[in-house]
């Protein structure tokens, strides 16, 4: 099975927009490194951009408490019968 390539935001040939946008994941998370999922996500700069506005308008730019997100977490895990 093939992978996808990770981009690291520190490579100097990696698209100027991906590598801004994985610069303010980790800038704004507080991470020293982006996830994997963000750097997988990067081979399609304008994808990424995307996914992280949209994450962000979910997980932090809303009127949800921490415990009301905590419970949203919650609910669709048990409802997708996840279990971690």
């Amino acid at each position: 099975m093939g992978r996808l390539p990770l981009v690291d935001p520190g490579d100097e040939g990696a698209d100027p927009l991906a590598r801004e946008v994985l610069d303010r994941v980790t800038g704004t998370r507080g991470r020293s490194v982006a996830p994997n999922v963000y750097r997988a996500a990067a081979n399609h700069p304008r994808a990424l951009d995307a996914m992280v506005r949209f994450g962000t308008v979910v997980y932090f730019d809303n009127t949800m408490s921490p415990a009301q997100r905590e419970l949203a977490y919650l609910t669709a895990s048990l409802t997708n019968d996840c279990h971690y």
